[in-house]
């Protein structure tokens, strides 16, 4: 904001919780090989990990639970399913938007929020899927406490890629 007493204005308006949404859009790129030509990975659905009301004054973390359905079928134990970096153009802390405004936030592989879901650098990790098989993969979320952020709906959008 530009208004010099925003933050007088933020303040005055803290108590209102915010509604914040990581929107998950999915992109299957299909990398076949030439001697599994009928090798094939699908996403059936995906629901966006959905971190309900952030409140900026809580000191708790923000946590929320999304998932990709995945059907594989052909040759080969496993696939790769990897996430894009999203805004932030990196794992270490992805970033969600409302116009001018950012707020940090991440995607884990697990519940216990430790190892970032990415394609394998800067620190992050892939997940592998059975080529014969539909399966449903948890997207974990994580929004760090303590941000002052402005009231708005913030997003970000997420490629997801099968590599197999």
């Amino acid at each position: 904001m530009t208004n010099p007493h925003s933050n007088l204005i933020h303040r005055a308006v803290a108590h209102h919780r915010r509604k914040l949404f990581a929107v998950t859009a999915a992109l299957c790129v299909l990398l076949s090989q030439p001697a599994l030509a009928e090798n094939s990975c699908e996403i059936n659905s995906v629901s966006a990990v959905d971190f309900g009301n952030y409140n900026v004054f809580s000191p708790s973390n923000d946590n929320g639970v999304g998932s990709i359905t995945i059907r594989c079928q052909g040759g080969g134990s496993s696939a790769l399913v990897t996430l894009s970096s999203g805004q932030s153009n990196s794992y270490v802390s992805r970033i969600m938007r409302s116009g001018g405004n950012a707020l940090n936030y991440n995607l884990y592989t697990s519940a216990a929020r430790i190892v970032v879901w990415g394609d394998g650098s800067g620190g992050s990790s892939a997940m592998s899927v059975s080529k014969n098989s539909t399966t449903t993969l948890s997207v974990f979320g994580q929004i760090p406490a303590g941000q002052d952020v402005a009231i708005g709906v913030y997003s970000d959008s997420i490629t997801t890629i099968i590599n197999f």
